[in-house]
């Protein structure tokens, strides 16, 4: 329905469009991610790397061991991008990457520590079980969400608007570029001179350039970085935008990649979100008095 009313349709006529691109693989995936901070890790990365294509899973099983590897885009020209959360104790064996990854080469690599976060962000149990049940259907109906974990749809409602304005929680589409015949999907990537000025370049990207922005995509961008995911008809049209975005007061350089196809690694998320609620049972058990044997 809200769709319907931004676009000037009905939500029958959406729905038939959405399940029509679903089934002909135009949407390749419905994804919901997680703050990696809000889970307790020190570091948001984001590596730019020329590689051959059969080094890929290398490549993605060297950077988990020293974070978790949330996104992965292949480009045209061998070029890659990979978003990592870096583990807690592990930020000082960042620079040991350039050499882990050869023959890959890092082109640039940002950064940015979890106190970007804001005010760090406490997941209650029924955080937990409400982001548990996205990672199985990220368009899960809020009733339907209610009735598995045993609360009030108004509570859901409020839980993940929470979720959403404290930067926890992301949603978006893997659309696959295969499959946008006629259009091509690229990627631009902003580093800013500093964070202060990234909502005013946002706002004006949004502002004048909405009917080629496909998305945001859920990367917990670094602090002096923004990420856009953008379409268009020809090379001319997306060399305009990535010239206008470079004159933007703030926009210190961009970069644009022509996008082949893109992952998402949800294991990791899961993984985490599981430990975290069996130790908060743990924790409950624990509080619990002991049951005392009276004896007569």
């Amino acid at each position: 329905m809200s769709i319907g009313s931004a676009v000037g349709m009905t939500s029958k006529s959406v729905k038939a469009r959405v399940d029509a691109m679903i089934s002909t693989g135009v949407i390749k995936k419905f994804v919901v991610k997680v703050n990696p901070a809000s889970l307790g890790y020190a570091m948001s990365c984001m590596l730019i790397v020329r590689e051959h294509a059969s080094h890929t899973d290398e490549i993605v099983s060297r950077l988990n061991l020293l974070g978790d590897v949330s996104l992965h885009s292949k480009c045209m020209g061998g070029i890659s991008t990979f978003c990592l959360a870096i583990k807690e104790g592990q930020e000082d064996k960042l620079e040991l990457l350039r050499d882990s990854l050869k023959p890959a080469n890092i082109h640039f690599m940002f950064t940015s520590p979890s106190s970007y976060l804001g005010s760090r962000y406490d997941l209650s149990d029924i955080d937990l079980e409400i982001i548990n049940c996205l990672f199985t259907n990220p368009r899960m109906d809020m009733n339907d969400i209610a009735k598995k974990i045993s609360i009030s749809p108004r509570t859901v409602n409020r839980r993940l608007a929470r979720l959403r304005d404290n930067n926890v929680l992301k949603f978006f589409i893997l659309c696959n570029p295969v499959s946008t015949l006629g259009y091509f999907q690229f990627v631009l990537v902003i580093n800013t001179v500093d964070k202060a000025f990234n909502n005013q370049i946002i706002e004006r990207i949004y502002g004048g350039l909405k009917d080629n922005i496909l998305c945001q995509p859920p990367i917990i961008d670094p602090d002096d970085m923004i990420s856009l995911l953008l379409f268009s008809r020809d090379i001319f049209t997306a060399d305009g935008i990535l010239k206008e975005i470079e004159s933007f007061t703030g926009v210190n350089r961009v970069e644009l990649f022509v996008l082949a196809d893109t992952t998402s690694y949800d294991g990791w998320m899961i993984r985490e979100i599981e430990k975290r609620l069996n130790q908060k049972k743990k924790m409950r058990q624990k509080q619990q008095p002991e049951q005392v044997l009276e004896l007569s």
